[in-house]
């Protein structure tokens, strides 16, 4: 085999973990809430001493390094990662792929993430922006990298505690961002302005920019036409520096014409930073039912409010804390999401958003051992 790799995990607890998150989808609590964490290659890399920028060298590169991640995560981060004996990979690139298909530049650095440059400068480019070509930019390169990381899958060898697994890619995604984050990834912060001095030049942009997004889904599932559920999901990070009036006019009709499409079966959003103010329109406008590694600016007990028992919250400790504090703070932390989040039903706790390098692995152990004490929660809320 030209890979091999041995991950030392028994079978009993993969079980566990999926009847964790099977309940969760129902709303119920098995043992105990189910826990999982955004913890990217940036991550990873720090852990293993790997120049980042080497990670996007070409597919065999990556591949390599993620059956040596998924290792890592499993042996040593106590999480619900982990629900069958098998190694799932998908070429990565941050958050750059859907904009370098929209003609972004991006920006490469050794240590930090990939990041779009904006190539719209004045309202005259964005009236003359054209919808690219589904595989464009990075979606063609990891289009590309999917059919080659599936090709290795057929040469690894994986075991579980000596016990056969296998690798096998996740179902080809590369549609991430909602068009309003799209339209500040190719214009920049002056969108921002626009959408008041030029609020009908933005809405044909971003219509223009959700007719690509949805070739580029179709596109997707005609390479790999897999069933994925029907629950789709969008980042929406630009949208909590807007007031929740812009948001309903400039994000929901475009975010909703995916969802419509291909979230029947769930509509997931992820906000980075404070969304406390468009909870509302998040869950009556957008009609979410999933809301993933929300803003730990977002107080839980906020959260519950607004979502609590209709929406399948994940979510959301500070990651500087995580980082930085004890441990003992960061389980107080966790303890206090769960007293907030749990009873609703729905919940899986987790960072809010995004493991910081060099987070070290007593936080992840604070905050399993948060959710083992609280268990499901009944004879404190009884």
């Amino acid at each position: 085999m030209r890979f091999e790799i041995n991950i030392d995990y028994p079978l009993e607890k993969m079980e566990m973990s999926r009847k964790r998150l099977e309940a969760r989808g129902k709303f119920q609590i098995v043992d105990r809430v189910p826990v999982n964490y955004c913890v990217v290659p940036r991550y990873f890399a720090a852990e293993f001493g790997l120049r980042y920028l080497d990670y996007f060298k070409d597919a065999e590169t990556q591949y390599y390094w993620q059956l040596q991640f998924a290792k890592f995560q499993i042996e040593n981060i106590p999480c619900d990662f982990c629900t069958e004996p098998v190694i799932y990979v998908h070429p990565y690139f941050d958050n750059a792929i859907p904009p370098s298909a929209q003609g972004a530049e991006v920006g490469y650095a050794e240590e930090t993430p990939l990041r779009a440059l904006p190539t719209i400068h004045t309202v005259e480019e964005m009236e003359r922006f054209e919808v690219a070509k589904p595989d464009a930019g990075l979606r063609g390169t990891a289009i590309e990298w999917w059919l080659q990381m599936k090709e290795f899958t057929r040469q690894t060898k994986v075991t579980f505690n000596g016990k056969e697994g296998r690798a096998d890619v996740s179902p080809l995604s590369l549609n991430s961002l909602s068009p309003h984050m799209l339209a500040v990834d190719l214009v920049g912060e002056d969108f921002f302005w626009w959408m008041l001095e030029y609020p009908e030049a933005c809405h044909r942009f971003l219509q223009k920019i959700t007719l690509g997004e949805i070739e580029s889904e179709y596109n997707t599932r005609r390479i790999d036409p897999r069933p994925r559920g029907d629950v789709y999901g969008l980042a929406e990070d630009s949208a909590t520096m807007m007031s929740a009036k812009l948001f309903r006019e400039f994000c929901v009709p475009y975010a909703s014409q995916i969802f419509d499409l291909f979230g029947k079966g769930g509509r997931h959003v992820h906000n980075c930073g404070n969304s406390i103010h468009l909870l509302k329109a998040l869950k009556e406008d957008m009609k979410i039912t999933g809301y993933d590694i929300f803003g730990y600016l977002v107080p839980p007990k906020v959260a519950a409010k607004y979502l609590g028992g209709t929406t399948l919250m994940w979510g959301n400790i500070n990651p500087m804390l995580m980082k930085d504090g004890t441990k003992a703070e960061v389980k107080q932390a966790a303890l206090e999401c769960l007293e907030a989040l749990a009873p609703c039903g729905g919940f899986m706790l987790g960072d809010g958003a995004n493991v910081c390098p060099h987070t070290p692995l007593e936080s992840f152990h604070a905050m399993m051992e948060a959710a083992e004490e609280y268990g499901t929660g009944k004879l404190d809320h009884e």
